[in-house]
């Protein structure tokens, strides 16, 4: 009797870590940060809107660069959001600025 009501207890819990899982998973990230990083870039694109900018990096690179600056030339931004496409896929996120709180990074910004 013990043992079943462990094995209950371990099903519920594995139940709920699963359910938590699956919400981050079928729901859009709110906002510009790292949080876009392993979505496709269509999904970044229809939430946040065209980017200022896109720059395509040099090779060896294949990643191309989306730039939100809030309207502002690029290194005049409060605060400047980078995001890294590689495919159809972000893979990187980084931002800069004169805003102090303005220094988050995620994923891969190298390639």
């Amino acid at each position: 009797m013990r043992y079943s009501g462990w094995l209950m207890a371990a099903g519920l819990m594995a139940v709920a870590v699963l359910g938590l899982v699956g919400c981050d998973l079928t729901h859009a990230p709110e906002g510009h940060g790292p949080q876009w990083v392993d979505r496709p870039m269509s999904d970044l694109v229809d939430k946040m809107g065209k980017p200022d900018r896109v720059v395509r990096l040099p090779p060896p690179s294949l990643s191309t660069v989306l730039l939100y600056t809030g309207g502002a030339a690029p290194g005049f931004a409060v605060c400047e959001r980078n995001y890294y496409v590689r495919g159809s896929t972000v893979v990187g996120y980084a931002e800069h600025g004169t805003d102090p709180k303005c220094n988050r990074v995620g994923g891969h910004r190298d390639e």
